[in-house]
């Protein structure tokens, strides 16, 4: 193999990608991001976002944030909600194509897209990357960013066989009553589908509306959101709907052998919960960054592990309880003034599951007696079938 041109090759500039070429960038490497569609590309997400994960970069997000946030609306499969108030500046929402792009666009790198990765072969000394352009390239290293079915991955011999989770998700316009009811709200839907939830989120002239789950078939994932948003007066009739695999890891992978990294769902570093993976996939490419810099990669995988991976465990916990248990999730948590003031702080960024979970058992007995009021709205479509 001759002299390597480049450090680092990054497949993928969703943000993890978009964040490994940033660091890299600041630490004089020279960098390749190869994307295979063309730039900036849309990207199926709701688009929520904290303030935590803008304060990780010295440059300004403000032109890329569509709504503050600034309401959560909870609400179960039989109509009753909760409501709570964010701090301000504490979560934003935006367009994925507009955020991911604003973070490749401060990185020093050389970008590539329309470049799909084909081919890649390992030496001693580096990595030799082939596009579907019949392109080859050579780097020291390789980072995977290229989502949930990386193609680096299973090229490295990462890759195993998991079940994947589906969002499906859709940019819905719709008048001016329901713009300004959700202008700095996100409400979620809890009970329906079985282990997985349905989310409203504001753009600045539309909504984002959307279901994640981690069981159910994609068919009846489209009957359950075509029915939840008739219950909210939103018609997505006519709009396109896009969906995304969720990176559902029951057990520990490993996201790196010899030259190669994975970050962000690539890695599997997905909230169990949420299924947001925006902060963990900045984060990780950040430290995979740091790692190639410092020529660590071996110690990749324990770096991830401990920052994030370990965390993420106790999210797994958390989740099982929730979606095994909705109802008396919602009773003795999602009602709890006490217990959803600690997942606001989670949902801002601001507190680990595992911190959360240290809080736990205190305030479910010390809010029960102050549970949240509750609004009555219709049920949702799946209880009123549950009824008949």
């Amino acid at each position: 193999m001759v002299s390597p041109i480049y450090d680092a090759i990054i497949v993928g500039a969703g943000p993890a990608g978009a964040a490994a070429a940033y660091w890299l960038g600041e630490a004089q490497q020279r960098v390749l991001v190869l994307e295979k569609r063309k730039l900036p590309r849309y990207k199926a997400c709701g688009g929520g976002v904290p303030q935590a994960v803008f304060d990780r970069f010295p440059f300004d997000f403000s032109p890329v944030v569509e709504r503050w946030v600034r309401r959560v609306r909870f609400r179960f499969r039989d109509g009753r909600e909760v409501a709570a108030s964010l701090p301000d500046f504490a979560v934003a929402t935006v367009m994925r194509d507009r955020f991911d792009y604003h973070i490749l666009q401060h990185a020093e790198a050389e970008v590539r897209d329309q470049s799909a990765v084909t081919g890649l072969q390992q030496q001693e000394s580096g990595v030799t990357v082939t596009t579907a352009t019949g392109d080859t390239y050579q780097a020291c290293y390789l980072i995977g960013a290229d989502g949930a079915n990386s193609r680096v991955a299973h090229l490295a011999g990462l890759r195993r066989k998991e079940r994947q989770g589906v969002a499906l998700e859709v940019e819905v316009a719709v008048g001016d009553g329901l713009l300004d009811e959700f202008t700095e709200t996100a409400l979620f839907i809890f009970g329906t589908p079985q282990k997985g939830y349905l989310w409203i989120f504001p753009k600045a002239d539309h909504l984002s509306v959307g279901i994640g789950a981690f069981r159910e078939p994609v068919s009846t994932m489209r009957h359950v959101l075509h029915q939840e948003m008739a219950q909210l007066g939103i018609d997505i009739d006519g709009f396109r709907q896009r969906g995304h695999p969720l990176p559902v890891q029951r057990r520990r992978a490993r996201p790196q052998r010899g030259r190669v990294l994975l970050v962000g769902d690539a890695a599997g570093l997905m909230d169990p919960l949420l299924g947001e993976g925006i902060r963990h996939a900045v984060d990780s490419g950040r430290l995979a960054a740091e790692c190639v810099v410092r020529g660590d990669v071996r110690g990749y995988p324990r770096r991830v592990y401990r920052q994030i991976g370990r965390d993420l465990l106790w999210g797994r916990l958390w989740a099982r309880l929730f979606y095994n248990y909705p109802w008396g999730s919602f009773e003795l948590a999602v009602r709890n003034p006490l217990f959803v003031k600690e997942f606001l702080r989670l949902f801002a960024g601001d507190l680990s599951y595992r911190g959360m979970a240290a809080r736990a058992l205190p305030n479910v007995l010390l809010g029960l007696p102050r549970r949240l009021p509750i609004t009555h709205g219709r049920a949702t479509a799946a209880a009123q079938q549950i009824a008949r």
